[in-house]
């Protein structure tokens, strides 16, 4: 599965990614939401977008947002310590895993998308 990854911490980004593509996913990255915009504009095969909540610049809320705009079929996973009552009036799909990570938690809600968009 191709994933776009959109983390600003460096450290939790490449543990990230490393777990990922471990397991067969293709990775792009990412560290602020204008970036992760300019990477769905140029790889439109991107099929799950990860992100922060908290990013430089633009929620990771926002974020999604923008990213269901612009590629309605696009999975969506937010990892965030905030708790997920700001993710329910979305008017799409999201789905939340609580921050910190569980790698096996995440890694299991990652395998959950497989195939989803094929």
């Amino acid at each position: 599965m191709k994933i776009l990854l959109v983390e600003d911490d460096v450290d939790t980004r490449e543990i990230l990614v490393e777990m990922l593509q471990m397991h067969g996913h293709d990775i792009v990255t990412a560290c602020e939401a204008q970036q992760a915009l300019a990477a769905m504009h140029q790889q439109a095969d991107i099929e799950l977008l990860i992100t922060d909540i908290s990013l430089p610049g633009m929620s990771g809320i926002e974020l999604a947002r923008a990213a269901n705009t612009a590629h309605p079929a696009i999975a969506i996973l937010i990892c965030s310590g905030y708790g997920e009552q700001q993710f329910e009036a979305l008017p799409f799909t999201v789905t939340w895993i609580q921050k910190p990570l569980e790698m096996d938690v995440f890694l299991q809600v990652v395998e959950r998308f497989s195939g989803v968009n094929q």
